[in-house]
């Protein structure tokens, strides 16, 4: 083991500390085992470890090569690593992917490393979550010119000492659950996989032969879950499985399930439209998706947001911006309840890019990405609108744009790193920091762009520099800090008082180019990791280590007592637009330090204090589906679409009783209480028994029955002369038997 050379670097403020270190090629990754011990990977396959968060570096490539050597065959090399991966709950165990047939693991972040000889080379990998079991997917090795060549699953129970190929063809896999339960079988596997397979294997494309599988005994028997299921995703509650329909021209549609029972349903969508792929953008409440309707690889998608039961969607946003591999312009800010940011394209530009798809040819080329705009919600994707520009620029001045066009827009990950995406932190509550422009679209002309930040919850935004940054937050919000991400720099900015002023910071008597700005996994920390590289006599990886934990001679007082003279800290109350003491339902103070404060932050700082639940509101309640708002007013009656013909029968199963929405839901997430109530009404079921006591009992149900009939009628009435809407219905069968696959295997 080698240790590095460390540079001090001389500084203009004694009070930070600076350690500037070499290694071989720019950094490509970064890996915390805790708040300690960090993992770097450099482009030339050479991992470095730190156990004092990044001041001190240990090269470990002599020590990988020599294990690795030891377990080698004739004719194989032992290669570097090309991928670093956590365990899902041990953070200090550690995989490392090798570029030949040697990968290494670790127990204690790197400290002590074993080699792994799987005699091909892994690609995806798993640990699981309490066993000592490894699943991997690996290309089977071709020894001649012509051979086939298969993507298989491969066991290991020991830890990657051993390994078995348990299945061939495959094309995705996971164990069982997301998280340790005692619901599903510690040895289920899910694979979707062409269990006919033959020839050479491809992965372009959806494909009818690819079905979805589940094992408790390690593939030894399998049970199929979907038909034609080729792709799933896992979340805490639920599975979504997309199901090919048509090969031909690569059509899917979503299926959903609870994890543990496998009742698989078709995911009820207000419109009737082709999908090609789907996009899970989050699943914190309700389950946030986007589908792309138009073609393959298309860059516009629509973003569904459903119900609590996972089940019932409803379109949130049209128009959303993703890539061609469905990547999605969607966040949301960490720490707060039902706030997202998201990009769309102007209705205009997007209505005609759809409608030269539609007719099956583009006349004219549409460039989509000078047409991005940014929305942001503060209810779970109920409502979106515009963020609000900042009134002055970060020096002060005036800042003048068309009123009717005059909106902040922010870059997203759709931008492939050219620009700082949006980003937000649990520990910094409210604090938001991006790189965009104020107008009426998002630009990327670098003379436009430049810094901003809300303190907030995206309420509000300032201006915080000119020109673009890379950025972390810090101390829980009390240390921003970020460098030019366009330009070699040899300076830093830094701010203590939330974006009110910022210093300078010179880091190097070279100008470096900074790739990024990372502190430990928590940002609560003072001590920040900048990462790029440096023309030297050749191209060098640097890694610089910023201590700011002696920039203020005291800590913060006061966490008890908020708000009053002697206390370092404020309270601060998150608001939605109808009940401004109130964000989804809850009154929740959080505390944080007060801007102008000068001191320090503890690092366990507790920062949210729940106050009360809220009376609803018409804010706290969204349009059931295939209903929406009378005259398409935010806060507008909900009326049903003019075809939509509401299903009153009860349920196949039912029991007691089954409900029947009146046109609303509760917004999914929201914890609000009486106040303004739309809940369904409640109706028998055939089957339920009940003795009426009294002539009471009788009157009472008649009432019951009446009111009923009253309220589907008016909403019957109410549908005239509005707008026309396909309504939602349960998806169809296949048009191919699941008996007929059976019959294959």
């Amino acid at each position: 083991m080698i240790m590095l050379i460390l540079t001090s670097v001389l500084l203009v403020d004694a009070k930070i500390g600076l350690q500037l270190s070499y290694i071989d090629s720019q950094l490509i990754d970064i890996v915390w085992c805790d708040q300690q011990n960090v993992l770097v990977l450099s482009s030339k396959g050479t991992i470095y470890r730190s156990q004092d968060q990044g001041q001190e570096w240990i090269k470990m490539s002599e020590t990988f090569n020599k294990k690795g050597m030891v377990l080698l065959n004739k004719d194989e090399k032992v290669g570097v690593v090309n991928k670093i991966q956590k365990h899902p709950t041990n953070s200090r165990l550690v995989i490392f992917l090798g570029t030949e047939y040697i990968n290494w693991i670790s127990g204690d972040c790197g400290q002590n490393v074993n080699a792994i000889h799987t005699g091909r080379q892994m690609r995806e990998f798993q640990f699981h979550h309490t066993e000592n079991w490894i699943l991997a997917s690996s290309w089977s090795k071709c020894q001649q010119n012509n051979c086939d060549v298969t993507k298989d699953l491969m066991l290991s129970q020991d830890m990657g000492q051993s390994w078995n190929i348990i299945a061939r063809y495959i094309n995705q896999f996971s164990w069982g659950s997301k998280q340790p339960t005692n619901d599903i079988p510690q040895e289920r596997i899910l694979i979707s996989y062409d269990p006919n397979g033959s020839g050479h294997q491809q992965l372009s494309g959806w494909s009818m032969k690819t079905h979805l599988f589940y094992s408790d005994d390690f593939m030894k028997t399998k049970t199929m879950m979907v038909n034609q299921g080729n792709k799933f995703q896992l979340t805490t509650k639920f599975i979504y499985v997309a199901q090919v329909m048509n090969q031909a021209n690569q059509q899917v549609t979503l299926l959903v399930s609870e994890i543990y029972n496998y009742n698989f349903r078709y995911a009820q969508l207000p419109e009737m439209l082709k999908d090609h792929s789907y996009t899970i953008l989050d699943t914190k409440y309700s389950t946030f998706i986007n589908i792309n309707h138009l073609k393959p690889n298309s860059i516009m998608g629509t973003t569904y947001v459903s119900d609590s039961t996972g089940t019932r969607f409803k379109i949130s946003l049209n128009h959303t911006v993703r890539t061609e591999e469905g990547q999605c312009d969607f966040e949301r800010v960490q720490g707060l309840d039902g706030i997202y940011i998201a990009n769309v394209y102007s209705q205009e530009q997007a209505e005609l890019y759809q409608s030269e798809i539609e007719v099956g040819e583009q006349t004219k080329k549409i460039d989509l990405g000078k047409f991005k705009q940014s929305r942001i919600t503060f209810d779970n994707g109920v409502r979106w609108q515009q963020l609000q520009p900042p009134v002055k620029d970060s020096e002060g001045k005036p800042i003048i744009c068309d009123p009717l066009n005059c909106a902040l827009h922010l870059h997203s990950i759709s931008t492939k790193l050219q620009y700082g995406p949006f980003y937000s932190t649990k520990t910094s509550v409210g604090i938001i920091i991006g790189t965009g422009n104020v107008g009426k679209y998002l630009s990327y002309r670098t003379d436009l762009i430049n810094t901003y930040m809300s303190r907030d919850g995206g309420l509000t935004w300032l201006e915080l520099d000119k020109g673009s940054h890379i950025y972390d937050i810090g101390d829980h919000g009390g240390i921003i800090v970020m460098a030019s991400d366009q330009q070699q720099t040899k300076i830093i900015k830094y701010s203590y008082n939330e974006g009110q002023s910022l210093q300078g910071l010179e880091i190097s008597y070279s100008p470096i180019e900074i790739s990024n700005i990372i502190t430990e996994p928590s940002n609560t920390a003072e001590r920040f990791i900048i990462y790029g590289q440096i023309q030297n006599e050749e191209t060098q990886g640097v890694i610089l280590s910023v201590d700011f934990s002696n920039l203020h001679s005291r800590q913060c007082v006061g966490a008890d007592k908020p708000g009053t003279e002697f206390s370092d800290y404020e309270y601060w109350n998150p608001n939605g637009k109808v009940n401004p003491n109130c964000l989804m339902g809850r009154q929740v103070n959080y505390v944080r330090r007060k801007r102008e404060a000068e001191c320090i932050n503890k690092e366990d700082q507790v920062i949210e204090n729940f106050v009360q639940n809220c009376e609803c509101t018409e804010e706290d309640w969204e349009c059931d589906i295939n209903y929406y708002r009378e005259n398409f007013e935010p806060y507008g009656k909900c009326i049903p679409y003019e075809l939509y013909q509401q299903d009153i029968n009860p349920p196949k199963i039912c029991e007691n009783y089954y409900e029947v929405s009146i046109g609303y839901r509760r917004v999914s997430g929201n914890q609000c209480q009486g106040g303004i109530e739309y809940h369904p009404i409640k109706l028998q079921c055939p089957n339920f028994t009940w003795r009426l006591q009294s002539l009471w009992d009788y009157i009472l149900v008649i009432i019951f029955v009446l009111i009923v009939i009253f309220i589907l009628k008016k909403q019957k009435l109410q549908t005239q002369n509005k707008p026309i809407r396909a309504y939602a219905q349960q998806l169809g069968q296949s048009e191919y038997d699941e008996d007929l696959i059976e019959r294959n295997l």
